[in-house]
């Protein structure tokens, strides 16, 4: 904040009480909802994503069966 100019830092505590007070007035209530819905759709989307490119990734890099030579306890 400059101290030149206070109005400055006024302004901006005016218009965040008033965004608040808007996200929080009946017309706003469904706003809030819906971003909650976004931000859980969102969710799913990345838990989906990551469960897949994981099971792509085994998929690509399967490895090569064991020989059973190379599990007998003697030489």
């Amino acid at each position: 904040m400059d101290m030149n100019n206070p109005s400055e830092g006024v302004m901006k505590s005016v218009i965040g009480i008033a965004g608040a007070t808007m996200l929080f007035s009946p017309v706003g209530i469904p706003i809030v909802q819906g971003l909650a819905g976004l931000a859980v759709v969102g969710l799913g989307f990345f838990a989906a994503g990551s469960i897949l490119g994981q099971f792509a990734d085994k998929a690509q890099h399967k490895e090569k069966p064991d020989s059973i030579e190379d599990n007998l306890p003697f030489p």
